[in-house]
Parts: C-alpha cells; structure tokens; sequence
C-alpha cells in the first residue's frame, strides 16, 4: 500500500489517515485514491473471467465440442473398419482349366541338376499351383482358427503381389502384401512396397509390422521359399515369373 508523505515534515503516515500524524498538515490523498480504484478495477476484471469460466453456457459449449469430437472418431472408425472388411478391387483371375504345375518338384530338380537353368511360369499356372496347395490335406492353410480359402499371385516387371483371402466364421477377410525383388550380392532380396487390408491401403512402414497376417501362409509356403532362397535370380514380368536356377 501507498503511504502517505506529508509535504511539511515529509514524515510518513498510513493511507488511511487524512492529517499528517506528526505536524497535523493536511495529506494529500490523491495517489491512495488512484492506487484503490486500479484495485477494484482489477479485481472486477478478475471476477468477471472467473464468471465466463464457469458459466454454464460456456460449459455447454464444450461438452457440445466434445461430444462433436467423439462422433467423428467413431466415425472415422467405423469407416476404416469397413473398408478393411470390403473385399479389394483386383483383377478376375483367369482360371487355368490344365493340370497344375508341380513348381516345387520343377524346382528341387533344377537345383540339383543344374538343369534347366531357368523355369518360366505364367501367373495362371502359379496360381493354379497355389491353389493346388492350400487345397492339400497336410496343408497348414486348413489349421486353425483363421483358415485360407485362396492364395492369388500377381505379377509387374520387378513387383510381386501376394493376395490372400481368409475365411472368419466364413465370411472372406482379405490382405495384401506387395514386393520389389531384387538380387543382391548373390543373395534375392525382397523389399515390402506395400499392402492393404480388405480395401483399406497400407503403408510400408505399417506392413513389416502387419507380417503375422501372413504367418499362416508363409508357412503354407514353406517349402517353395526355401527353394526360391536357393536360386541364382528371379524375374517378375507382367502375367509372368522366370526362376534362374545356375549362378
């Protein structure tokens, strides 16, 4: 608080007196004044924002924003789990009515013999050979809870796209991964450029988390990527695959 000096004997008096405690002059009382009405300004400002805090209409308004916030984000749920139950828009896969292939018989022969040197299959005739496979009574695509009811393989120059279908209670869930293969060092290399989940895209930065999807079929597939590890090279062209089978 201002004390107050008197102009006289320049001693100084609490703010509530109004004659000079010492000599008896009268105070000037001016600055006390102004200093007590800041005061209750600024109390008064204070009390008006506390009431706008707490004001019921105010209140009302974000629970109205937070209502709002949460019926988007049950939406935007919604919508992500629907598009990942639709099935994916791709290709009719033309059925190859001929005697599938025996790829992994083909395979382990030209390993060993280092003859033919290379294998060239149509994306028909893998696809014939997958579905050959997961229809097996040994095959592990029948065991468990999350069955798989197809296996389709397509194929672009330098890209490999595995589609599979699992049955749930029989109602088909599809997922997707896709690759660039590419031979390094001797060695066939496979980088994830990819994936989707019903029709929902994935990015391929979510897919190398998302591989217990496949689980089941690389182990339906076991033994075909066992020898695929074993060649020189692969080539995917359009609608085609060409395995290379001497270094």
């Amino acid at each position: 608080m201002t004390k107050l000096v008197c102009p006289d004997c320049r001693h100084e008096n609490e703010p509530e007196r109004i004659y000079c405690h010492n000599c008896g002059a009268r105070l000037d009382r001016s600055g006390v004044k102004k200093e007590k009405e800041a005061t209750e300004e600024n109390a008064a400002t204070t009390q008006e924002r506390l009431r706008k805090m707490f004001a019921p209409d105010r209140r009302l308004n974000w629970d109205i924003w937070i209502k709002l916030g949460k019926v988007i984000l049950g939406a935007l749920v919604a919508a992500v789990v629907i598009q990942m139950l639709l099935p994916p828009d791709l290709p009719a896969e033309k059925k190859n009515d001929a005697f599938a292939p025996m790829i992994s018989m083909d395979l382990f022969t030209a390993i060993e013999n280092h003859n033919p040197p290379r294998l060239t299959y149509s994306q028909a005739q893998v696809n014939s050979y997958l579905a050959s496979t997961i229809r097996r009574m040994n095959s592990p695509a029948k065991d468990g809870f999350f069955p798989i009811s197809q296996l389709f393989a397509q194929f672009e120059e330098g890209v490999f796209r595995l589609n599979v279908r699992h049955a749930f209670f029989g109602f088909p869930i599809s997922c997707g991964s896709f690759y660039h293969v590419s031979v390094d060092q001797g060695k066939i290399s496979a980088a994830n450029s990819g994936g989707y989940i019903g029709r929902m895209p994935i990015h391929p930065a979510i897919m190398r988390y998302l591989d217990v999807l496949f689980s089941k079929t690389w182990a339906t597939l076991a033994r075909e990527r066992k020898d695929v590890a074993r060649l020189a090279g692969i080539e995917f062209h359009p609608q085609s695959v060409t395995l290379i089978t001497v270094r």
